[in-house]
């Protein structure tokens, strides 16, 4: 069950600007007759889609250069025209999926830095890396000093966050969790909380090794069963049958504080929510919850994340949306 109800947003700026030649060339037999002869360049920053295009190329070539041979055209049959006369023959459509299909793509192994193999991503997102099961203490240093601090341990997610997590196109990682998600949803819950002082769980600085090694995050939901089969193709075990959690809280025999938040894309693979994915499973996993929050580890017998498919079942999750600026 997925219910997401309190939405929160992840802010993308990309600059994308585009630059469409058109050159004269022979036209296709199949193609609508142009009305006007040449070449142009369309340039312009924005979404790429027909609205957008058709609108660009009437303020910049098809009003300026339009005559007597074009009455009764329109910018956007025009348009059509031209493209479909270019070389190679193309659509709106087809032009615009080629831009974003071009798009450059920064691996997700850029943020953390550990190795070009995912072997360290796959166990942070089966919720068992070192950045999730350390916690900070003062019994590891002669001194008194905290060691294992998350702000200084995880550095890197909060300096992709300001550059490239916020300004370019972060590719969704191949691993397992994310490999088929029918739903075209990923959810991650965290039964911990590891981190002080951020408003956000209940783990306390002043006794950080006593009482921060099984601190709480902020309780959002009901963990209502995990269906071990479920998160197989992730985990690797080769279980069966399902753990059921009837109450809430420890004391009626429920799951304690658990906190779960998930992401959404659109079919259309060139509409922002499914182009940014992977920036938003970044925003969600290491960077929101995480590093500003200190949530980690999995449910027991469940990925920390994955395809909606694979995860407990929940009475409801949070969910972030991509708010995308091109």
């Amino acid at each position: 069950i997925f219910q997401p109800s309190v939405t929160s947003s992840m802010k993308i700026s990309t600059r994308a600007l585009a630059y469409i030649s058109i050159l004269a060339g022979a036209s296709s037999t199949a193609a609508a007759e142009k009305c006007l002869s040449g070449s142009f360049i369309l340039e312009y920053e924005g979404d790429c889609d027909r609205e957008t295009l058709v609108e660009v190329f009437n303020d910049q070539v098809f009003g300026p250069a339009k005559s007597s041979a074009c009455d009764g055209v329109t910018a956007e049959e025009e348009l059509v025209a031209q493209l479909a006369a270019a070389v190679p023959s193309t659509t709106i459509e087809e032009f615009c999926a080629n831009i974003y299909k071009s798009q450059p793509e920064v691996p997700f192994t850029d943020i953390l830095k550990k190795d070009e193999n995912m072997t360290y991503e796959k166990a942070f997102f089966l919720g068992h890396s070192s950045l999730q099961e350390e916690v900070e203490t003062t019994y590891e240093s002669t001194d008194g000093s905290a060691t294992s601090r998350l702000r200084e341990d995880a550095a890197s997610v909060n300096a992709f966050y300001q550059g490239d997590g916020s300004y370019s196109q972060v590719n969704m990682p191949p691993l397992e969790n994310f490999e088929q998600c029918d739903a075209n949803a990923v959810m991650c819950c965290w039964p911990k909380d590891r981190q002080a002082a951020d408003n956000n769980g209940n783990c306390n600085r002043n006794t950080y090794s006593e009482n921060c090694v099984d601190s709480n995050p902020g309780d959002n939901t009901d963990l209502c069963f995990v269906d071990l089969e479920r998160g197989e193709a992730s985990t690797g075990n080769q279980q069966t049958g399902i753990v059921g959690f009837p109450g809430d809280q420890n004391r009626d025999g429920g799951e304690g504080a658990i906190h779960c938040h998930g992401l959404a894309w659109a079919n259309d693979v060139d509409d922002s929510s499914a182009r940014y994915k992977g920036n938003n499973l970044f925003f969600v996993s290491m960077y929101d919850h995480m590093y500003q929050r200190g949530y980690v580890e999995n449910v027991p017998g469940a990925p920390m994340c994955g395809c909606v498919e694979q995860m407990p079942t929940v009475t409801r999750s949070d969910c972030t949306e991509i708010d995308a600026t091109e």
